[in-house]
């Protein structure tokens, strides 16, 4: 069974618009923007399989995937498999006689030359427009070209040879007239052979693709040296000039030396090819060449989509397939074979019909747009002038700035991919950054003023400060003053209260002695009574000593009670000399951190000061 043959991007795109370039159908190719970046994918019902991008793309960003690792799997599996090899093999593999006796090593039953398989396949073209009187056939051994007509020329499918391509025909060859079993595998320079093989218009003859350059990496890649393997040569018949069918104008030569005077049409090379059949298209009448000999690839099929050779190597090509073409006409001439048309063996032994196939159209419908859907695509990509419109500068891979616009409406690109999209929105963003810096020169205007006002603010508040600081200070020292006093009075209040103790104590010693004294005088007023009118004098100076004594005690009990009440006073004062010690502690301790901040303070705003000062100037 044949594997997808595809065509991909791999994690080395650039995203540099090269692939869609160089791409003969625009509309297969798809920009998206992925991890802020370009890249460009394929979509395989849009593409041909040309290859165009793979030879062009500079960073190795496509490639493509074949039948190479299911071919030797199946081979070392034990599964009957036969090769079909195509004559660009010569060219691309100098030592192919070991690669084949490789390939049988591992199981290969049968290896058959496609040169054989083109022979037939000329005798068919010439059979075919002999027989139906065509003019103007196009061609089919390259898949491509059946690609493009299928999809984007189908008008031209009448004009298409109804004739398989020189693989095919060995296939068939092979199946009905050779009776060869099992599946098998082509040996191919081409990528598009895929979809050749797997178009059900092939009856599934060809199980696997197996591309030169895919076959050298998987041998390479194992250390494989097929080169020590013994030579071994093909189990069909030696074949004609079909050997030269891979290079540009094969099939004109093959054409040529049965028939001449034909004006047959060559041409070769993407996109030349398809723009050629674009306008072949709207040729008619009868004045068209006997054939269109048209190939996709520019050095034919020997430096193909899948080849081992690359394009610097066209000389030494070039110089294998003219030793294949002498080779050949040695082989015709030792044979003595007449000249003009002699497939009179093909007439006798093979049917002409086995080797027709048809054709399937698959229609790439162009998206339509109308003139409000193309106006957003331009609004999107910022031009809204005629002349923007028509730059056509080719930086987002189409020739023209309408195809970029289209493939924008139709999903196939964005904005991001056009450099005058980018440059206008660069010039959005300058004169955005250029609106942001008058912005920012008026506000660093007005941010030097208001810097200005904060510099004369902090110089006062620097001043304010040091008297600040100097208030401080004072009355940290009226507070170290009160201290003192408070402590004398500390040491005073003791003694107070000592001498009220005191004076108390006399206090209740007048108070006894005036009671003494009372009691003297009643006595001594007694004795006056008796002694009678000499006592008199006596009793008076008895009622005066009584009536003193009564005046000292009285005064000395209004002592005693206010001696009283100044007690606890004095405790008060004593009491509240103690908080007033605690305060001024507290007070102290706070004025001494206030001046230890305030220290701190002055440097603060010289560093505040320096830096506003940097900002006005800045």
């Amino acid at each position: 069974m044949l594997y997808s043959t595809k065509i991909f991007t791999n994690e080395k795109c650039v995203g540099c618009n090269r692939c869609i370039s160089n791409c003969p159908c625009h509309e297969a190719n798809v920009a998206l923007i992925e991890d802020d970046a370009n890249k460009i994918h394929i979509d395989p019902s849009k593409c041909i399989l040309c290859g165009e991008c793979i030879r062009n793309c500079m960073h190795d960003a496509r490639d493509y995937s074949d039948d190479t690792d299911a071919l030797f799997h199946d081979l070392r599996a034990g599964k009957d498999i036969s090769l079909i090899a195509a004559p660009a093999l010569r060219s691309n593999i100098p030592e192919w006689p070991r690669l084949l006796g490789y390939l049988k090593s591992l199981g290969a039953k049968m290896v058959f030359d496609t040169s054989f398989g083109a022979d037939i396949c000329t005798w068919a073209y010439l059979r075919y427009i002999t027989q139906n009187n065509t003019a103007g056939l196009i061609s089919q051994p390259c898949p491509v070209i059946v690609n493009y007509i299928e999809r984007y020329a189908t008008d031209l499918l009448p004009r298409l040879a109804p004739i398989h391509s020189p693989a095919m025909c060995t296939a068939v060859y092979m199946k009905k007239y050779a009776k060869i079993s099992g599946a098998y595998a082509f040996l191919s320079p081409c990528v598009a052979k895929y979809d050749e093989f797997s178009d059900p218009n092939t009856n599934g003859l060809i199980s696997y693709n197996v591309t030169y350059r895919k076959i050298l990496a998987y041998l390479s890649e194992r250390n494989i040296d097929y080169r020590r393997s013994p030579s071994v040569r093909y189990d069909n018949e030696a074949h004609g000039l079909g050997a030269v069918y891979s290079s540009p104008g094969g099939l004109r030569v093959n054409v040529e030396q049965y028939v001449s005077g034909k004006w047959i049409y060559q041409v070769e090379g993407e996109p030349h090819a398809c723009r050629f059949l674009d306008r072949y298209g709207k040729e008619s009448g009868t004045d068209l060449p006997f054939l269109v000999d048209i190939l996709n690839c520019q050095y034919g099929c020997n430096i193909g989509s899948g080849a081992a050779r690359v394009p610097q190597e066209e000389y030494a090509v070039n110089k294998s397939m003219y030793h294949a073409q002498e080779e050949a006409m040695k082989n015709k001439k030792s044979k003595k074979l007449p000249p003009g048309p002699d497939f009179s063996r093909f007439d006798k032994d093979l049917e002409l019909s086995d080797f027709y196939r048809s054709y399937t159209a698959k229609p790439v419908i162009p998206a339509k747009f109308n003139k409000h859907e193309l106006e957003k695509a331009w609004t999107a990509l910022k031009k809204s002038t005629p002349q923007s419109r028509v730059k056509d500068c080719r930086a987002c891979g189409y020739t023209r700035c309408e195809k970029m616009a289209s493939a924008i409406t139709a999903g196939l690109n964005h904005p991001e991919n056009c450099i005058d999209f980018s440059r206008a929105v660069l010039r959005e963003q300058n004169s955005t950054v250029e609106k942001m810096l008058e912005e920012n020169s008026t506000q660093a205007e007005k941010l030097r003023e208001q810097v200005g006002i904060m510099i004369d603010a902090l110089k006062t508040s620097g001043q304010k400060t040091a008297q600040t600081l100097k208030n401080v200070e004072s009355i940290l020292v009226k507070v170290a003053n009160m201290s003192e006093s408070t402590e004398r009075l500390n040491a005073v209040i003791p003694e107070l209260e000592g001498l009220m103790r005191e004076y108390s104590a006399m206090g209740d010693s007048v108070v006894n002695v005036s009671m003494q004294t009372n009691l003297l005088s009643m006595n001594a007023s007694i004795e006056a009574a008796r002694a009678g009118q000499h006592g008199k004098g006596f009793a008076v100076v008895a009622g005066q000593i009584r009536k003193l004594s009564d005046q000292s005690r009285e005064a000395a009990e209004e002592a005693l009670s206010s001696n009283e009440k100044m007690l606890p006073l004095i405790g008060g004062i004593a009491a509240l000399r103690s908080e007033f010690i605690e305060k001024s502690g507290d007070i102290s301790g706070s004025a001494e951190d206030i001046i230890a901040s305030m220290d701190k303070l002055p440097e603060l705003l010289q560093s505040v000061s320096e830096t506003a000062s940097k900002i006005s100037v800045g």
